[in-house]
């Protein structure tokens, strides 16, 4: 056999030590039993201020069209129609008016 130094081998021991270490904590350190608390329904607090004016709802825009190779995820099907469409309308803020006062597109 060859000669080996303890002080290399006792770091390397060290460095599978550290390796074998969770990198999370395990999920029942996070987990709190509060049913109890959830069943309770809380009052609302009478100081609390009430919502003002008209309710929004979203209006349905023009569809993006039928392509074949769309990505399944949703979020890479919106990385790749904003860069190849980075000037068209993503987002229009309307006044109570139902003016368009911004409009925000996928290059932004």
């Amino acid at each position: 056999g060859v000669p080996v130094s303890s002080r290399v081998s006792m770091k390397i021991q060290q460095l599978l030590n550290t390796l074998k270490r969770p990198k999370r904590p395990p999920l029942k350190e996070f987990f709190v039993d509060d049913f109890e608390e959830i069943v309770e329904v809380p009052q609302p607090d009478p100081n609390q201020p009430k919502p003002e004016g008209r309710h929004m709802t979203p209006v349905k825009g023009e569809p993006l069209g039928v392509v074949c190779n769309w990505p399944p995820a949703l979020e890479a099907a919106l990385q790749r129609w904003g860069t190849t469409q980075a000037k068209c309308p993503c987002l229009t803020a309307l006044d109570v008016t139902g003016k368009p006062v911004y409009t925000l597109t996928y290059g932004e």
